[in-house]
């Protein structure tokens, strides 16, 4: 092969070298943003439950 032709083929793998990489980086932040959203959820449902026993201790208290 010519010279031309070896560098375009090493320049063709270097970028999809280059790509691969960042679509892993960027599978792994949604990864870690799914993992955010399920921690925010579950906080979320804590919060509520406690609301929801500090009503009803009031109300049980109250009658």
């Amino acid at each position: 092969m010519s010279q031309k032709k070896q560098d375009k083929i090493q320049k063709q793998k270097k970028v999809q070298g280059i790509y691969r990489k960042i679509k892993q980086q960027s599978r792994g932040d949604k990864d870690d943003k799914n993992d955010n959203k399920i921690g925010v959820i579950i906080v979320n449902i804590c919060v509520v439950l406690a609301i929801l026993a500090l009503l009803l201790n009031a109300f049980i208290k109250e009658f």
